[in-house]
């Protein structure tokens, strides 16, 4: 199960990265597909990429507690909440294209995203790839027992 949610906060991420590149030039482009990418739609990536992610990460992470993907994890949520919420440019209030914040605010959202898309495959692959035994006390993986040189030879 958390596999799964592992997948699906990966694929929001990403998602929002396709957004974030893709909001400008489309605002700019095609007016007409602006409502497409309304901050309903960014408010919506954000609400559920962070309780996905959350699910995927977690549950992993605590079985090898690997502090450096910790901190990037909390890194890459603290961006997308911040470039959301605190770097907030409603669309509507853009005048002439757009705005020096909005460009600064993708791009917040934009590392952000793709830091999490990273963080998230990197803590899968630690925890497939991890060998430190005490890293794997709650697993059903046998911990290989380790030989000195006197039991070797005798």
């Amino acid at each position: 199960m958390t596999n799964i949610f592992s997948k699906l906060s990966i694929f929001l991420s990403s998602l929002c990265v396709v957004h974030c590149l893709a909001t400008p030039f489309v605002l700019l482009l095609l007016p007409a597909m602006s409502t497409l990418f309304s901050e309903t739609i960014e408010i919506v990536l954000v609400l559920s990429v962070v309780p996905l992610s959350m699910a995927g990460f977690l549950p992993t992470w605590f079985r090898h507690k690997n502090n450096r993907l910790l901190v990037l994890y909390l890194t890459s949520i603290t961006l997308i909440l911040f470039s959301q919420f605190v770097l907030h440019v409603s669309h509507d209030h853009a005048e002439h294209g757009i705005s020096l914040m909005n460009w600064i605010r993708t791009g917040v959202t934009f590392t952000g995203a793709l830091l999490l898309a990273w963080v998230v495959f990197q803590n899968n692959r630690h925890t497939h790839y991890c060998t430190h035994p005490h890293h794997h006390q709650d697993t059903a993986r046998p911990v290989p027992e380790t030989h000195s040189e006197s039991d070797m030879e005798s």
